[in-house]
């Protein structure tokens, strides 16, 4: 909290020197008149502010609720040519359209003072540039708000995963404002690949003295798959990554992640592009690294028997229906036949009536691709159907989908979420690689849990890294002292506390996300690792929830989503 007072004190005295500036600073021309004598900063909101995650690539990867949050919108902040991609979308007339203050985070909370020089060259702006741009924002936000005016600021992927709009959030806290999820390159990128990944490590190319989560610490994981954002030096990251990985080891880098037409992905190993770098393009692209790789079916060329027709699995998001994109609502609407879990239809049913809806075939995932009899008696136990039985399932839905797709028709495969996180119907890639085969990205109930923690995932103290695991790989993973994503399903919540209370302090700041993207169900529980056992009782806890662990939610837990 003393930090925060710094950055209030000196956002203040910034704040201070604009308005004895006046009308020399050109922006505040879009300030509103005071509707009073209060000051706007203590004055009870009347309007809203909130941070829109318009997904990466093109404008169709929105979700449905984005759209609606802009469409009510009276201010947008967004760039010229955010506006331009998003116009087939979004209708922007009458409102106030304001360019000029993205990428404002660096030096956010900092002492100029203390800055390096090196640090400060790397930055478009001097460090007092950018607090002057920051309080400006502040300011101009507060005034449209004070006037009841509806804000919003455009954020390209997700503004929780290396967001660059994030501090708003913080600086802006008084005015209660919220997040609309939305998807991060990292979703497009999987779906470019086609392939699901099980734990995934969220990180970048960091080289901070001390850290436990470096790229060469964080690569010692062989059944997860490192997924590196803003790889600025190819040439750099590649030799260290020589150093921490076998040099067969598989590696993808996709370009574009999300622009028809655009995407590229690139397949190889550690060794090869070690080797050669020709034709990566370094600003736009995502690197993976991992075993997982070698299941990838963007590789794969459908058969020239196969017909004309196509096969989606299509991602609709957790949560409300409105957290679909609108690419995936356009091929729910194109499609000839879908399968989608009862629950699914019934969400979508607006989008599904008069089309061939096929129920029973979504989680078919357990024992594709095993012999039954290598199957052990444990694993045979936990499963509501038996070996012989899933792989009649999974035949039946193989055998209904060509057919189709012999004919012409396009058939689509309905799943929660980002389907290649997690997901139960991945499977279904690898099972259908003789067709033509396209995953569109979904908002994963990862994307949607950190909207509603207000907080970047990615701005730990300790920390610039996340996992997102599951209940085997709790204490594998612990050890880096991480921000921690637990994707809980079927494990006891008892054992994941335990597992992270051998690696982390008991103070260590936790959330529990329940039912995340459910406008009206979605809450947060705030606590810690030595005390969220008393508090969540022994009562058992609900299927759809996410446990998060890590010092980026310091200061966070008087935040409470009812």
């Amino acid at each position: 909290m003393k930090v925060k007072r710094m950055r209030k004190k000196k956002l203040r005295v910034s704040l201070l020197l604009i308005l004895v500036l006046g009308m020399m600073i050109g922006c505040t021309a879009h300030t509103p008149p005071a509707t009073n004598s209060q000051d706007a900063s203590t004055a009870t909101p009347a309007g809203s502010y909130q941070v829109v995650g318009i997904g990466p690539g093109d404008g169709d990867l929105m979700t449905v609720r984005a759209v609606t949050a802009i469409t009510n919108a009276d201010v947008v902040f967004c760039s010229a040519k955010t506006r331009e991609k998003l116009s087939p979308y979004v209708d922007f007339g009458g409102k106030e359209v304001i360019d000029g203050y993205r990428v404002l985070f660096r030096y956010y909370g900092k002492d100029c003072s203390q800055v390096k020089e090196q640090t400060s060259s790397r930055a478009r702006m001097s460090c007092e540039e950018y607090h002057q741009k920051q309080a400006e924002y502040t300011q101009l936000v507060r005034n449209f708000v004070a006037a009841g005016k509806h804000v919003v600021m455009l954020s390209s992927g997700d503004p929780t995963i290396y967001g660059p709009d994030i501090w708003s959030l913080e600086e802006l806290g008084d005015l209660g404002p919220k997040i609309v999820p939305g998807l991060s390159a990292f979703n497009a990128a999987n779906a470019a690949l086609e392939v699901g990944l099980g734990e995934v490590i969220l990180t970048a190319p960091f080289k901070k003295e001390g850290s436990k989560d470096t790229i060469e610490q964080l690569a010692g994981h062989e059944r997860s798959t490192m997924v590196i954002f803003m790889p600025r030096d190819m040439k750099d990251l590649f030799a260290r990554l020589a150093q921490a990985y076998h040099a067969d080891t598989p590696v993808a880098i996709v370009g574009n992640a999300g622009m028809a037409g655009q995407q590229t992905v690139k397949l190889g190993t550690v060794e090869t592009f070690n080797t050669d770098l020709s034709g990566i393009d370094r600003r736009r692209s995502i690197v993976y690294v991992g075993q997982s790789l070698e299941r990838a079916q963007c590789k794969a060329v459908p058969l020239a028997s196969a017909g004309k027709g196509k096969f989606y699995l299509v991602g609709v998001g957790p949560g409300d229906p409105d957290l679909i994109t609108l690419r995936g609502k356009k091929i729910i609407e194109s499609a000839d036949m879908i399968f989608a879990h009862k629950r699914l239809k019934d969400k979508f049913q607006e989008y599904l009536d008069g089309k061939d809806v096929i129920t029973g075939y979504h989680r078919l995932f357990p024992f594709y691709g095993k012999s039954c009899a290598d199957v052990s008696p444990a694993d045979k136990s936990r499963e509501r159907m038996s070996c012989e039985e899933y792989h009649q399932k999974q035949a039946e839905f193989a055998a209904l989908t060509r057919a189709a797709v012999s004919e012409g028709k396009t058939v689509v495969m309905l799943d929660s979420g980002d389907p290649l996180v997690y997901g139960p119907c991945s499977w279904s890639l690898t099972e259908l690689s003789d067709l033509d085969t396209e995953v569109v990205p979904g908002l994963s109930c990862f994307n949607a849990a950190n909207a509603a923690l207000k907080a970047g995932v990615t701005e730990g103290k300790t920390s610039h890294s996340v996992i997102l695991a599951s209940g085997w790989s709790v204490a594998e993973m612990a050890p880096h002292q991480s921000t921690m994503v637990l994707f809980t399903m079927r494990t006891q919540f008892k054992k994941f506390i335990d597992g992270l209370s051998a690696y982390y302090a008991a103070d260590t700041p936790v959330a529990i996300v329940f039912s995340a993207g459910y406008a009206e169900r979605e809450r947060v529980l705030h606590s810690t690792l030595g005390t969220v056992l008393e508090e969540v009782g022994p009562d058992r806890l609900p299927f759809e929830y996410l446990l998060y662990v890590g010092d980026f939610l310091d200061g966070k837990g008087d935040q409470q989503v009812n």
